[in-house]
């Protein structure tokens, strides 16, 4: 079986990239005669392998010109499935016009969701055409669902969550827990990252907590204001700091030490940070984000919702987030995800 992988940036710190290498890496071990090779979006137009996972990746131009590289890459490879982690209606169209069955996944409630990519731009009546030729859509969340169900047949939905790593702390029962709260994120307006902050110093900081944030700050970001980024780095103190980008073998290491996350990001697709947190044994302080967070945690059980009616009490939370390393392995594991994508991959081609 051959799965050709399409994100729009490869190489990026986006949270659709990371999910789909690391459902990737999952499918390898679930079940390794799946060949898969990744196309991403880039200024140059070569093939390379992937020297960590032994991905092939194969870069196309970012003009209208990928529609031809994608043709002649489709005609050479012969895919069985193409697997789209985001929207391209354009390779979505060379996958119709080659009659390559498609397993398209949205990633983001008011970014990517039918409703939103038909009314944003031109060729409405097009989309809408091409929207048939999707085989199969993930529509991650339930927000999402109740949004593209309008769209296409419900027979053509699955809902099925981003996946997460089970964690490589120590074993649970001799997980030791720190006074430390973080904020794993870009540092952009988008991420609340000053709320964040704020939280943290009426909850946590004479409590003897420190605050850890982690995440890029620089102008390649989608969003990046840098008078945000000053803004941001001013509050930091003894108690407070900023350690940028780190390598997530790190950001995975901080996090089994730490007992707290803040993550009251305006929307998210599925937030993987506070899956991993909640894998973690960490406990998610999180925003609505438009209801999502409901999907995700139960409030002032395994976790705490942001919303400016329940006061938050520190007293609730203690020790090892046992309670969310359970959901992890039942709702969120790879092992999970990758035998629902496997049997989907399987459902499109026939058991071929």
């Amino acid at each position: 079986m051959k799965v050709i992988h399409i994100v729009h940036n490869y190489y990026g710190f986006s949270g659709a990239s990371l999910q789909a290498k690391n459902l990737a890496r999952a499918l390898n071990n679930y079940s390794p005669h799946i060949e898969q090779i990744f196309v991403t979006r880039c200024q140059c137009c070569i093939s390379k392998l992937n020297d960590h996972d032994q991905f092939k990746v194969i870069e196309i131009p970012i003009s209208y010109k990928r529609l031809w590289h994608f043709f002649l890459l489709c005609k050479s490879i012969k895919p069985d499935v193409v697997h789209f982690h985001g929207a391209d209606f354009g390779l979505l169209s060379i996958c119709a016009i080659l009659k390559i069955p498609v397993y398209w996944k949205s990633t983001l409630l008011d970014s990517d969701d039918f409703y939103t990519l038909l009314n944003r731009g031109s060729l409405r009546k097009f989309k809408f055409w091409l929207l048939k030729f999707i085989s199969i859509n993930n529509t991650l969340t339930k927000q999402i669902y109740k949004v593209n169900r309008q769209y296409i047949p419900t027979t053509k939905l699955v809902t099925i969550p981003n996946g997460v790593s089970i964690s490589s702390c120590t074993h649970r029962n001799e997980l030791k827990k720190e006074k430390i709260v973080l904020i794993i994120s870009a540092i952009i307006p988008r991420k609340k990252i000053i709320e964040g902050i704020r939280f943290y110093k009426d909850n946590f900081e004479n409590k003897g907590y420190k605050l850890l944030i982690i995440g890029p700050d620089n102008e390649e970001l989608d969003g990046f204001e840098a008078n945000y980024v000053t803004k941001c780095k001013s509050l930091s103190n003894n108690n407070i700091h900023f350690l940028g980008k780190l390598k997530h073998q790190s950001v995975s290491e901080i996090m089994c030490r730490s007992q707290f996350l803040i993550h009251l990001s305006e929307r998210e697709g599925m937030p993987n940070v506070v899956l991993e947190a909640l894998a973690s044994g960490v406990y998610p302080i999180i925003g609505e984000m438009g209801g999502l967070a409901y999907e995700i945690i139960e409030n002032e059980s395994y976790g705490f919702i942001f919303n400016n009616k329940n006061k938050f009490d520190l007293n609730k939370y203690t020790g090892v987030n046992i309670m969310g390393m359970d959901i992890i392995d039942k709702k969120y594991s790879f092992d999970v995800i990758s035998k629902k994508t496997v049997n989907i991959y399987t459902k499109l081609i026939g058991g071929k």
